[in-house]
């Protein structure tokens, strides 16, 4: 029975990855890029995470505020890196690597198809690990 419930975990959670891949891919076809630079290092915690001011197609900027933190700072004041916002959103800027597009896309499926994997192999294995009724005594 707990095979099942594997497997059925694992086809929601891939169920839930592909819909966020559809989201990320949506997210960036309709996206336009844009170049922000690093505009001051904000403390957290004892480490440094980058704000960058986007500058945005129609001279507008957003200002972004990185997620990741790190001791010492990989970014430098003044460091380029590239975004994506959606027009019709400008707060809507992520920055343009494949961890930060697709990140609940990955984190879902590496767990959904190890799932699938165990509960699909011990549901279909299931028939050949019966014990036969006689007995070799």
């Amino acid at each position: 029975m707990r095979y099942m419930l594997y497997l059925l975990t694992g086809l929601i959670l891939f169920a839930v990855s592909l819909y966020q891949l559809k989201q990320s891919v949506a997210f960036i076809s309709r996206s336009e890029r844009a170049i922000g630079t690093v505009t001051s290092l904000e403390d957290v915690d004892g480490a440094y995470a980058p704000v960058f001011e986007v500058k945005t197609r129609e001279n507008g900027h957003i200002i972004y505020h990185h997620a990741s933190a790190s001791k010492p700072s990989s970014w430098a004041v003044g460091e380029e890196a590239i975004f994506l916002y959606d027009p019709a959103n400008p707060s809507s800027a992520t920055m343009m690597s494949y961890f930060w597009l697709f990140s609940w896309a990955i984190v879902l499926m590496a767990i959904a198809i190890p799932l699938i994997i165990v509960g699909a192999g011990y549901y279909l294995l299931r028939p050949f690990t019966k014990v036969p009724d006689e007995s070799y005594a």
